[in-house]
């Protein structure tokens, strides 16, 4: 769907576990170029893989993550979710021998600018690349309540997966 000079959005909900994360860092790099998105690939997966990893890392325990984007003429937006671990995301120091720590600092390299909130139920952390979004909240997070208020980030029937690799699936409003 392309809606002004919007195209998406696209989601894809997962189990939360570190092996999908190739598949996510794989889809929103194919979303950015089938769109011909004026941003980096690389980018992009670097900066889903990082939010997607904290989401895994840092969420309940069994729960699902969701990775969305949007694009615009100038940009995309990289959403991850899921549904509320404990604290809230933040850059902080890290020493120079540790090895992890970096992922936000990672992101907040290669983006316009990064944030998060909470929303019904879930822990959303947001990423823009290229030219900034200015939109209204209620326009650039009205998509996100719709799929959010489905139930996406609540484990599904076991053997019921609706596409791909079992524990994921994807949808799209992208044409």
């Amino acid at each position: 769907m392309i809606i002004g000079r919007w195209r998406g959005p696209g989601w894809l909900v997962t189990d939360a576990d570190p092996r999908h994360a190739r598949q996510v860092r794989d889809w929103i790099r194919s979303a950015i170029t089938r769109h011909g998105c004026p941003v980096d690939p690389s980018d992009a997966a670097l900066a889903v893989s990082e939010l997607y990893t904290n989401a895994v890392l840092h969420g309940p325990a069994g729960g699902r993550v969701l990775a969305g984007y949007c694009l615009w003429s100038g940009g995309a937006r990289i959403v991850v979710c899921d549904s509320g671990g404990p604290g809230t995301p933040q850059l902080r120091e890290v020493p120079g021998q540790a090895e992890d720590g970096r992922g936000l600092a990672l992101v907040d390299s290669v983006t316009a600018r990064w944030g998060s909130f909470r929303l019904a139920g879930a822990q959303v952390v947001w990423c823009d690349l290229g030219k900034p979004l200015r939109a209204p909240a209620d326009d650039a997070w009205a998509w996100l309540h719709r799929v959010l208020s489905t139930g996406a980030l609540t484990a599904p029937v076991p053997g019921h997966e609706q596409a791909g690799a079992p524990g994921w699936s994807a949808r799209s409003a992208a044409r």
